[in-house]
């Protein structure tokens, strides 16, 4: 029988009751601040060990100015400070999104490969840099432009869907090249060489798209003309083979910006079950250093009688504007675009945090076309209660990558 414990000494920190320790302790809910707090005596290490830290927020990585590897990590729970610098090897790749468990997608320009890397150990994923297109027999390089997954990488069934830029080959007798690279929907089993293009419709027509996110069994592409929703469903069979079954959800048009040339970007955002679609732009076109933010819910459209002369069938989904983000943290980002819930975050209000991917799909960046540091980087914040709050570290112009979230 363990021996008895002495009680502790009037006015030590343990002799404090627990909703004055869980007072001060939720005002450090950051695990690397706390892992620095229960350094300092035992008595801290007890009342650590008592009470539970919430459930870590994104932290944005910061890519340095020049090809050395390191990448800085601002954390949102410790008051976006800088905690300490990442090394990703070969240094200079250029990262497109993340996945829950810390996992990042990384695209190396030298070697024109891709991989999956998990920054809290060594264990890489290859993924695919070659496209199978439909109804063609060649094989065609590809960029990823921004990916999602249907589960963790360690499942033998995961599937990714992406935003990928490939080469096409023009169609026999076209008087003029179509562009070189061009943009598509694709997905692809986790351990496939390849990756398949995802068509639109029965004319194999490619859509263009902006953003992906996985919900409810599939993956649902934003497409860039009207804002509806292409579904990809994958499924495996009797013998492990996969398959996929697509459709299209049609949205009705109109009545969410007075004049699309405004929006900056769109994200497509999970939250709470349901579908959210973010929206930033420009109030005005005449000052391009001002921008805000709107949030649309998915609603489905009551489908009237047959006899109705609005053909409802053709649109059976309309976007939802949200007065307010409804105690919600919205982290936006192409492919990786995260929900939280305020009420578990002491301290935190509605916001919506966004970082500077306003070269996300500038393939003359991307394919390094441009000029030296082609990535600003300095565009990262949070929007709340109307206004913009510039609350992360400014950092210098990057030469091979736009700033992240790495996801916890």
């Amino acid at each position: 029988m363990a021996a008895p414990q002495p009680p502790p000494t009037p006015g030590s920190l343990v002799s404090l009751p627990d909703e004055l320790l869980h007072s001060v302790v939720n005002h450090i809910p950051c695990k690397a601040d706390r892992a620095r707090m229960s350094a300092v005596c035992k008595a801290w290490r007890e009342v650590l060990a008592r009470l539970k830290a919430p459930a870590p927020l994104p932290w944005l990585l910061l890519p340095t100015p020049f090809l050395d590897g390191s990448t800085r990590v601002a954390c949102t729970l410790s008051g976006f400070r800088v905690h300490h610098y990442l090394t990703i090897n070969p240094p200079g790749a250029r990262c497109f999104g993340s996945h829950d468990g810390a996992w990042l997608f990384l695209h190396h320009i030298k070697n024109r490969s891709h991989v999956l890397l998990n920054v809290r150990n060594p264990r890489v994923r290859d993924l695919p840099a070659e496209l199978r297109r439909w109804s063609d027999p060649n094989v065609h390089h590809m960029v990823i432009l921004a990916a999602a997954l249907s589960s963790s990488p360690d499942d033998p069934n995961c599937v990714a869907a992406a935003i990928v830029a490939a080469s096409r080959d023009p169609p026999p007798g076209a008087m003029a090249p179509l562009p070189q690279m061009q943009r598509c929907a694709a997905f692809w089993r986790m351990g496939w060489p390849r990756a398949i293009e995802i068509p639109l419709d029965a004319n194999q027509t490619a859509p263009q798209v902006e953003d992906v996110v996985y919900l409810d069994g599939s993956f649902r592409f934003l497409l860039t003309d009207g804002d509806h929703i292409l579904m990809c469903t994958p499924t495996m069979d009797q013998l492990g083979n996969l398959m996929t079954e697509w459709g299209l959800l049609r949205f009705h048009p109109g009545g969410r910006i007075n004049n699309d040339q405004y929006i900056r970007a769109r994200y497509l955002v999970k939250s709470r079950g349901e579908l959210l679609l973010v929206m930033r732009f420009k109030p005005q076109p005449n000052l391009p250093w001002k921008f805000a933010f709107m949030v649309f819910l998915a609603s489905e459209r009551k489908m009237p009688d047959a006899e109705a002369d609005f053909p409802v069938s053709q649109y059976p989904w309309f976007w939802s504007e949200l007065d307010t983000q409804g105690g919600r943290m919205l982290f936006v980002g192409y492919g990786c675009s995260r929900s939280y819930e305020v009420d578990q975050y002491p301290g935190f209000k509605d916001g919506i945090y966004f970082l500077d991917d306003g070269k996300f799909y500038d393939e003359a960046v991307i394919f390094g076309k441009d000029n030296v540091r082609p990535y600003p980087c300095s565009d990262n914040g949070k929007w709340s209660d109307g206004q913009v709050q510039r609350c992360f570290p400014r950092p210098d112009p990057s030469d091979y990558s736009a700033p992240a979230w790495l996801l916890p």
